[in-house]
């Protein structure tokens, strides 16, 4: 064998940069060889791109649910109504949300058109009844703007509407939440989940209205929400939002009175003002699809809480002398 220096080995095979030219073309005949005798510049560098990149063409954004990140930042951007969603399961929280999709879809929303949202797919998989959690399993945190995964998990679906009215134009966030989160908070009080209400403008505390219509499951049911009610109390120490009590399936009769009643004297005991807000998000019967969501939506965006004046009187009723009499007994 023998020892040659590693530049004079016969050997050794020239780099690629020197068997082609400027274009990219093959130059030589053999490795070490240049056509027309040329030598390698000094100046060539090994590694360099032989094609340019492509240029990247835009993307649409993507339109899933958004993560607390991002419902964050898009607060920051503009004013926009949070609405709180609490309810158990079978409560028909996604199925509000999917009617009321349809609705603005089809420009079936009395009073309100649709301008735009962030999160279509998001809509459209709630309107097909899509739910890909892994093995059953609900999620147990909000997304977030950078995953991808297969399930889908919690997060915040996003409306723009116009108000035919007046022309005032709304945002909407909405949570879409596993109703095991409400459950756990119930019976648990697992609330930690849940401070994002504190932000909310609203709160739609959402119940199956047909359970309260069959006497046998009528005061189960009224338990759990005076429960519930008690744990959302304990979230909000001070100034709480607007609490909506939504019984869904109204197609299936008209709500019990004296459940309700009981329901708004547990509110007011945890200085809660609870309004009631029927619905039908779907029905077989006489009832239209959609039933009362117009009307939540419109009282959704009113204001009941007595807003502090921005310039309040602060003059003093004491009497205009009342500097010279200061330390005297008057």
């Amino acid at each position: 064998m023998n020892d040659y220096a590693p530049d004079e080995c016969p050997d050794r095979h020239q780099p690629l940069v020197a068997l082609v030219g400027d274009s990219g073309a093959y130059r030589g005949d053999a490795p070490g060889v240049l056509a027309g005798n040329e030598s390698l510049s000094a100046d060539s560098s090994l590694g360099d791109a032989v094609l340019p990149s492509p240029e990247e063409k835009p993307k649409l954004p993507r339109s899933g649910t958004l993560g607390l990140a991002d419902a964050d930042e898009l607060m920051r951007n503009r004013q926009v109504n949070l609405i709180g969603i609490v309810g158990f399961p079978n409560a028909g929280k996604t199925a509000c949300l999917a009617s009321l999709y349809l609705l603005l879809a089809h420009r079936l929303l009395h009073g309100f058109s649709f301008l735009g949202s962030k999160t279509l797919m998001a809509f459209e998989e709630i309107s097909r009844g899509v739910r890909r959690w892994n093995a059953g399993n609900p999620p147990t945190q909000m997304t977030s703007h950078t995953n991808l995964a297969d399930d889908r998990l919690a997060g915040f679906l996003h409306l723009r509407l116009k108000r035919e009215s007046d022309g005032g134009k709304f945002d909407f966030l909405f949570p879409d939440l596993p109703g095991e989160w409400t459950r756990s908070l119930q019976a648990m009080g697992e609330a930690k989940r849940f401070e994002f209400l504190r932000a909310a403008d609203v709160i739609w505390l959402m119940a199956n209205g047909g359970e309260f219509l069959d006497e046998k499951l009528r005061a189960g049911a009224l338990y759990r929400v005076t429960i519930l009610i008690e744990r959302l109390a304990a979230i909000f120490p001070a100034s709480p939002p607007r609490i909506i009590f939504v019984a869904t399936w109204h197609d299936l009769g008209a709500f019990p009175e004296d459940a309700y009643s009981k329901m708004e004297e547990c509110g007011k005991k945890h200085g809660f003002n609870i309004e009631f807000f029927p619905i039908a998000s779907f029905s077989d019967g006489d009832t239209k699809p959609g039933y009362g969501l117009s009307e939540l939506i419109e009282s959704s965006v009113a204001t009941s809480v007595k807003r502090v004046p921005f310039w309040p009187n602060l003059q003093s009723e004491r009497p205009k002398r009342s500097f010279l009499s200061f330390g005297r007994d008057v």
